[in-house]
């Protein structure tokens, strides 16, 4: 007769069952909290990291981070204790549709590609719970596919388009805290951290991070998700902003970074990038008019924090026209581009054109102005070129 199985421990009133998760420092159970009778997850610091002060602070601060956001689309943490052997641990609510990371990989076994249903309602989700940690005054710096979890939640539909990566009976929410920077109690400077791939340059090494790190993880997450896809290539575009090596030349905020996939994926977007094809020199000029150099004087020029590189790779990228301007007269900008089959063009007021040789810009007002020219060589190297541009008040 086999012996009955051991009763599951305690932690405080939890009643920790499985694991279903493992890390360099911590181990995440399923559990029971018996006095609620509700299943939550709890996350215990490893045994021997319990001893390091620095390390038991930071587990510690992932909780009180994580209580700071208020937000449906980032975990909820309910409580917080110590083992009877010292180690800490976060009572955490249940993702119980797993993590991004092994939905896109059980799709992509079956052939699946993203549509645009799938990367709304994705990006929604994760602009939603980036902007609820920026308005705390927090960095995540780990935005990663196993960082992104989904849970039970009727929030996955697009405009009444179920997607399969987010079902419409699941809503995606946003894990671990443990490396948030908190900007209201330091500069920014950091160490290096954050999961290959999806690790902004500045990230690297110890330097200084600002909420603009998160917008490069999440360029790189949605460029992740949509691998294989036939999708407008001003998707790509809008992307490739936010993954700029200069933060200056990315979006300013979540919310603007939405708004561009959004603006992308509209209807009467042109093609996926397969049927993408470079301009012919001849191509009619893109007119961006209206309030386009519409600066003050010194707008638009920002200090880079990386200093940017115009050749790499085999591959070259410029801008040549003139460097001044009346208000009201038009300027044409030329890409010279060499060795990338695709750029992008940053305007003065954000907005951006996709793989045009030239653009036709129209001050109206004076002062002085920027235009970014972005490229990726074949070997992956991040491209700018920028042109500076005086405008005057004219007769």
């Amino acid at each position: 007769m086999a012996a009955p199985a051991a009763p599951e421990p305690l932690l405080g009133r939890y009643r920790v069952g499985d694991v279903i998760g493992v890390g360099s420092f911590a181990t995440v159970h399923r559990a029971v909290d018996e006095r609620l009778d509700d299943v939550v997850v709890v996350k215990v610091l490893a045994e021997n990291h319990s001893l390091n002060p620095e390390v038991r602070e930071r587990f510690i601060a992932e909780g009180r981070a994580l209580r700071r956001v208020a937000s449906p689309h980032v975990v909820a943490v309910h409580d917080i204790g110590e083992s009877d052997r010292q180690q800490p641990y976060l009572v955490l609510e249940l993702a119980d549709r797993g993590t991004l990371a092994a939905r896109v990989a059980a799709l992509r076994a079956d052939g699946w590609t993203a549509t645009p249903a799938d990367v709304l309602a994705v990006a929604r989700g994760l602009a939603a719970a980036v902007e609820a940690v920026h308005a705390a005054r927090l960095v995540h710096r780990d935005l990663s596919p196993g960082n992104v979890l989904l849970r039970t939640g009727p929030e996955g539909a697009v405009e009444g388009v179920p997607a399969a990566v987010v079902r419409p009976d699941e809503r995606l929410v946003l894990a671990d805290l443990g490396m948030s920077k908190d900007l209201a109690r330091s500069s920014g400077l950091t160490v290096a951290g954050g999961t290959e791939g999806f690790r902004p340059p500045e990230q690297a090494g110890p330097g200084t991070v600002d909420t603009r790190a998160d917008l490069w993880a999440m360029s790189a997450l949605l460029s992740w998700l949509v691998e294989g896809a036939d999708l407008p290539h001003s998707l790509d575009a809008a992307l490739r902003r936010s993954l700029a090596d200069a933060p200056a030349r990315r979006h300013p905020d979540a919310a603007a970074w939405l708004a561009d996939v959004e603006g992308a994926l509209a209807p009467g977007t042109t093609g996926g990038p397969d049927r993408a094809r470079r301009r012919p020199a001849a191509v009619v000029v893109a007119a961006v008019t209206a309030a386009v150099l519409g600066l003050g004087a010194g707008a638009g020029v920002t200090a880079w924090l990386d200093r940017p590189r115009s050749a790499a790779g085999g591959a070259t990228v410029a801008i040549s026209g003139p460097g001044a301007a009346t208000v009201g007269e038009p300027v044409t900008l030329t890409a010279d581009v060499a060795g990338a089959e695709h750029w992008v063009w940053t305007l003065p007021t954000g907005t951006y054109v996709a793989d045009d040789e030239r653009v036709r810009l129209t001050a109206s007002s004076a002062g002085a102005a920027e235009v970014v020219l972005e490229a990726r060589a074949p070997d992956g190297t991040a491209l700018t070129a920028v042109h500076r541009l005086r405008v005057g008040a004219g007769s």
